[in-house]
């Protein structure tokens, strides 16, 4: 004897699945920004500390931290320009 269908079950996949699909719908782009934003982030920590490796020659540092890393990332090299300046600047 062949089973029934649930049909409650069937309603509520499709609906589960309409729910995944709307979500990932909405928030597909501020996750996209997010994450482009934490990469940044992590390359502007990667290319302070190159700069810190490479400054350490000639006595040149500049601090390691998520705010300064966030500032290379964004800007690039010259945010690593402007952060070495204020670093001087304000000495």
């Amino acid at each position: 004897m062949p089973q029934e269908l649930d049909w409650n079950l069937i309603a509520a996949a499709m609906f589960g699945l309409a729910m995944f699909y709307f979500l990932v719908r909405v928030f597909y782009r501020p996750l996209k920004f997010l994450l482009r934003l934490l990469l940044s982030t992590v390359l502007g920590g990667v290319i302070i500390y190159l700069y810190n490796f490479a400054g350490a020659l000639w006595g040149l540092a500049v601090g390691l931290n998520v705010i300064s890393a966030f500032i290379v990332g964004v800007m690039g090299l010259p945010g690593l320009g402007a952060l070495i300046g204020l670093k001087y600047l304000l000495r």
